[in-house]
C-alpha cells in the first residue's frame, strides 16, 4: 500500500518539474565532479593522488622485433635505458603526484621538488618532467571560468 501512495505523489509532481530543473541538477553534478578534478593530485591525502587527468609510467615488455621496423635497435636501447623503472607520474590541474617505485605517492605543485625525490636510475626518461610540460603547456584550467 506505501508504493501505491508513493506512486500518486510521484505521478502528480511530476508535471511540476520543469526542464530547468533538470537542466539544475545536471549543472549541479557537473560543478562537484569539476571541484573533484581541480582539486586532484594538488595534495597527498589518501583519495586526492587517485584523481587525476593523466598517469605516466614505465612498462616492462620485451623488446618487438619486427621486419618492418627500421631501426630495431632502438627498441632494446629503450629497454636497455628504462630497465626495471616503476616510477608513476601522475598530473592534476594544479600538481603532479609521483609514486617512486611501488610507495606511497607523493604530491606537489612544484615539479622540481618531486625530481629531487626520486634517483636518476627511477626515472630514465624524465617522466616528471613530461609530466611538468603537459601540465604548463597543455592544461588550462582557468577556462573552465568563463
Amino acid at each position: 500500500m506505501p508504493e501505491l501512495k508513493f506512486t500518486q505523489w510521484f505521478l502528480q509532481f511530476l508535471p511540476l518539474i520543469g526542464y530547468h530543473h533538470v537542466l539544475m541538477v545536471f549543472i549541479g553534478i557537473a560543478i562537484i565532479l569539476l571541484s573533484l578534478l581541480l582539486a586532484g593530485c594538488s595534495s597527498s591525502s589518501p583519495e586526492i593522488p587517485t584523481i587525476f587527468l593523466i598517469s605516466l609510467f614505465y612498462e616492462k615488455y620485451e623488446p618487438v622485433i619486427d621486419p618492418a621496423i627500421v631501426a630495431p635497435s632502438i627498441n632494446i636501447a629503450m629497454n636497455n635505458i628504462v630497465g626495471g623503472a616503476q616510477v608513476e607520474v601522475r598530473v592534476g590541474y594544479f600538481g603532479i603526484c609521483v609514486q617512486p617505485t611501488g610507495g606511497a605517492f607523493i604530491c606537489n605543485s612544484n615539479a622540481t621538488a618531486l625530481a629531487d625525490i626520486l634517483q636518476s636510475e627511477e626515472d630514465p626518461l624524465n617522466l616528471v618532467w613530461v609530466a611538468a610540460t603537459f601540465k604548463d603547456a597543455v592544461v588550462f584550467p582557468y577556462l573552465m571560468y568563463v
